[in-house]
């Protein structure tokens, strides 16, 4: 991932392939900073010499102690949960008063989720000038001073419990109402998630469909991607409502009106936790203990799947390219010991990864296609 600074000459950037970057953050002969992956690339492109002052690569740099006002640096392209869980720890810190000032930055789509649901008064999306960046006596770039979530897309760690531990604060989960029985008229689905080994394939949700679509309304939330797509083209049958948010305001406000949730582990499922929803998560190669700590509503499906390259849950959070083929740590038949010897591992991220989703959706890997059905309907009949 870049970490890196530029000056525009003029502000040429299309406000369409940037939304979350507005056009008045851009001044003309000031130096910013940014993570953003595209943004890089696009600074970088012979044709856009003319209006770039320069653009350079930054090296983050280790604090040697943190006093008066921090800067949390988050990394770029995380998902919605991890960004939930960030922001419920600074939120934290920031109620203790421990610095004179709290700020956030490089939190690109998530400017809605922070205003609605967050108290933090400093926030700064995909840009920041160097002026506001040193307005903060540290820059605390989350996943070099804390070394559990560098690799957090192989080895999915609880961010609140390395945020605290870090901190020297007890670990604090949010507390919630415990679940109380009802007499429930609607169940709603979020089988998507941003990776294919996090979401549910087509001939399960089909089962649990066909299970209650004649004793319950049944909604399914879906999206634009190539995973939902295929899994919508599969559906087997009709009388069920198909919710497509067009944007995370909308899918916050769909989120908010469950009754029941049948959950994955995707952004979903951390906005239910956030506002106390019931349901229940079906894990695949994350721990539920990652996912769900502290909170009562939401039961977890466990998932025991065992190879002799892995066991679930085995903490990836989406598939990897490994010598030209995608796949997992089963699929591809490497042990996680020998995958953290690799050298370099963001190069397993090189290639057109997404391209593969929706095979590995029609053909799961070991831990999605494990996934035990008759557990999931008894567990959920026992809470209806």
């Amino acid at each position: 991932m870049p970490f890196f600074s530029f000056s525009l000459k003029k502000n040429f950037l299309n406000q369409e392939e940037f939304p979350f970057i507005l056009k008045k953050e851009i001044k003309a002969n000031v130096t910013y900073y940014s993570k953003n992956t595209k943004l890089w690339k696009t600074l970088n492109k012979t044709e856009f010499l003319k209006f770039i002052n320069f653009v350079s690569f930054e090296k983050r740099k280790l604090n040697k102690s943190l006093k008066n006002s921090v800067l949390f640096c988050l990394p770029p392209s995380m998902g919605l949960g991890d960004l939930i869980e960030y922001a419920l720890f600074i939120e934290r810190l920031e109620n203790l008063k421990q610095f004179n000032k709290i700020g956030v930055a490089f939190i690109g789509k998530y400017g809605f989720i922070l205003k609605k649901y967050f108290k933090i008064k400093h926030v700064f999306s995909d840009v920041i000038s160097k002026e506001n960046y040193y307005n903060f006596n540290n820059q605390f770039h989350v996943t070099l001073e804390i070394k559990e979530l560098k690799y957090q897309k192989y080895n999915r760690q609880n961010i609140n419990k390395c945020l605290s531990k870090f901190f020297g604060l007890k670990v604090l989960d949010k507390k919630l109402k415990k679940f109380e029985k009802t007499d429930l008229t609607k169940i709603t689905i979020f089988p998507i998630s941003q990776s294919p080994i996090r979401s549910l394939p087509p001939f399960l949700l089909n089962k649990i469909i066909k299970t209650y679509k004649d004793r319950l309304k049944i909604e399914i939330v879906l999206d634009n991607s190539d995973i939902s797509n295929y899994i919508e083209s599969k559906l087997l049958f009709n009388n069920i409502n198909i919710i497509k948010p067009k944007n995370l305001e909308i899918l916050s406000n769909t989120v908010a009106k469950i009754d029941f949730g049948i959950f994955m582990d995707s952004g979903p499922l951390h906005l239910a936790k956030l506002l106390n929803k019931k349901g229940i998560l079906i894990t695949t190669s994350v721990s539920h203990k990652e996912l769900l700590s502290g909170i009562d509503n939401i039961f977890p499906i466990e998932n025991n799947f065992q190879s002799n390259f892995c066991s679930s849950p085995c903490g990836l959070t989406n598939v990897f390219n490994l010598d030209g083929k995608i796949g997992c740590f089963h699929s591809l038949e490497i042990s996680k010991e020998n995958f953290f010897k690799i050298k370099n591992l963001n190069s397993l991220q090189r290639g057109n990864i997404k391209d593969s989703y929706v095979g590995l959706i029609s053909e799961p890997v070991g831990c999605v296609e494990n996934i035990n059905i008759k557990q999931i309907i008894n567990l959920i009949d026992n809470i209806l």
